[in-house]
């Protein structure tokens, strides 16, 4: 009986906090869980595949994380499950790889004898908190690259994996780890415990994590000085905030949670401070300072298309830049949480996308449309402004037909085209164009043309032809439009 009590006592302390990982799930507000840890009080029965070490750390997005050490290609973190069934099916998580450059994971289906694996990796910048959500439904077998898995599944085995240390060690983190079914429609539950210090070096702020029936994604801020209104200044994963930028004045903070479908939650009870330090001025990057003049008009899009879009899905619309299957999946990587699907027409040009976008936006319903045309206009040669102007003209139309139906859209510059001239002037000036109206549309704007023009030898991004990217080049723009996407998000993210 006693040794009876050790085993049982012993498998609940390896479990931790977690709850379940069998075919029994827990209905919790509309989603069925079948798996979900915050690792405070364990592992939540991970163990280490291949040279692999897990640890508990204390750098979490609250009390503790699971930090795994690999020390070989192929180690990581495994977790026993059995889960029947892919419809529906999900995986949230927060990360943060050290040379673990992507979520990569593989889930072990015991009905086809075969690994899945998601499309599109979802990237781990090296050090950063990063939120993952993975469509478990739009996975593939590892025996063929094409499709998607059976409805009929029997998960058994989830394993993550590591690139080549290479004689050194990668790491990967992982905080808030669910597996859950549906669609989450319940927002996290209100913030307790707010709290307030001022400090030489700025206002730090402390909350409790809230319920929620999944987990809290990310939290956001918000601020008011005195005899002044409430004004959103920052978001974090952790259960923390520290306010650089207060001065030595009273100030108001209240806080909510905001989970993996983006569902926010009620504010906290505000709480009021006086700071004691000298502000430092905010260093804004080009796109947080688009932000601040098309946010407004951006949550009225999206409010407009509450109830008739299909919340969680990017649609990419563009010319054959848009049309490789590699494309798509790198963008999926790159935004971390959303469904992608991309629409490349090749050879096709402004006016085609015109015509074609209603066809586009009856068939999906996007939560937002990302586009880029004008490189087939354009073809590297220099025309007048009212010609460059036209082809702008097609893209507002775009635009207009989308947030008609409540669709928010993002416009692209075009990469440069060519070795020859290093300005790739003819784009660049379109660019210029596309840039200005934008803004004047009060429409986000992603600086692929930009990007690649930084990054380097040009050759190491675009094919010989002079016109398409090569995988660099599509890791590139992803990387572009996932910062528009987290300026999007933080304008989205807020609420009176």
């Amino acid at each position: 009986m006693i040794n009876f009590l050790l085993v049982f006592i012993t498998f609940f302390f390896l479990i931790g906090c977690s709850s379940g990982n069998g075919s029994q799930p827990q209905e919790k507000e509309g989603v069925f869980v079948y798996y979900q840890t915050d690792f405070d009080k364990g592992k939540g029965g991970f163990q280490p595949a291949k040279r692999a070490k897990l640890r508990l750390t204390e750098d979490a997005i609250s009390g503790k994380a699971l930090e795994t050490i690999c020390k070989q290609k192929w180690a990581g973190p495994a977790l026993k499950i059995k889960v029947r069934g892919s419809k529906g099916l999900k995986i949230a998580f927060l990360a943060k790889g050290e040379g673990f450059k992507r979520a990569t994971l593989n889930l072990y289906d015991t009905k086809a004898r075969d690994n899945t694996t998601p499309y599109g990796y979802r990237f781990l910048p090296d050090g950063e908190w990063t939120p993952v959500l993975y469509y478990v439904d739009l996975f593939h077998y590892n025996s063929r690259p094409r499709g998607y898995i059976k409805p009929d599944t029997l998960f058994v085995d989830l394993r993550f994996w590591g690139p080549d240390p290479k004689g050194g060690e990668v790491s990967l983190t992982l905080d808030n780890f669910v597996i859950y079914r549906g669609e989450d429609r319940a927002p996290p539950k209100k913030i307790k415990m707010l709290k307030a210090e001022a400090t030489p070096q700025g206002i730090k702020l402390t909350w409790e994590t809230p319920e929620d029936n999944v987990f809290p994604m990310v939290y956001v801020v918000s601020r008011a000085k005195e005899g002044k209104g409430f004004v959103k200044i920052g978001e974090t994963y952790r259960s923390y905030f520290w306010d650089y930028t207060a001065g030595k004045k009273n100030y108001r903070y209240r806080v909510l949670a905001c989970d993996f479908q983006n569902n926010l939650g009620p504010w906290s009870d505000i709480i009021s401070v006086k700071g004691e330090a000298d502000p430092r001025p905010p260093s804004l990057t080009r796109e947080e300072q688009d932000r601040l003049s098309y946010a407004s008009h951006v949550r009225e899009i999206h409010r407009r298309g509450e109830g008739r879009v299909k919340k969680g899905l990017v649609v990419l619309f563009g010319d054959s830049l848009t049309g490789p299957t590699l494309y798509p999946r790198l963008v999926a990587g790159a935004l971390g949480i959303y469904q992608v699907k991309a629409y490349g027409f090749a050879g096709q040009t402004t006016t085609f996308g015109r015509r074609k976008v209603a066809e586009i936006l009856a068939k999906e319903r996007p939560e937002f449309l990302f586009v880029m045309f004008g490189t087939n206009n354009v073809r590297g040669r220099l025309q007048t402004v009212d010609v460059y102007e036209r082809w702008i003209d097609d893209l507002e139309a775009i635009v207009k037909q989308a947030e008609a139906q409540g669709v928010v859209v993002a416009l692209a510059t075009i990469p440069p085209r060519g070795f020859k001239d290093p300005l790739s002037l003819p784009e660049a000036l379109f660019n210029e164009i596309l840039v200005q109206r934008a803004r004047r549309l009060k429409v986000p704007i992603a600086y692929i043309f930009e990007a690649v023009q930084q990054a380097g030898d040009r050759r190491e991004f675009i094919w010989k032809d002079g016109v398409h990217w090569t995988p660099q080049g599509m890791e590139l723009a992803a990387w572009a439009w996932r910062k528009t996407m987290r300026q999007i998000e933080f304008a989205l993210r807020d609420r009176p």
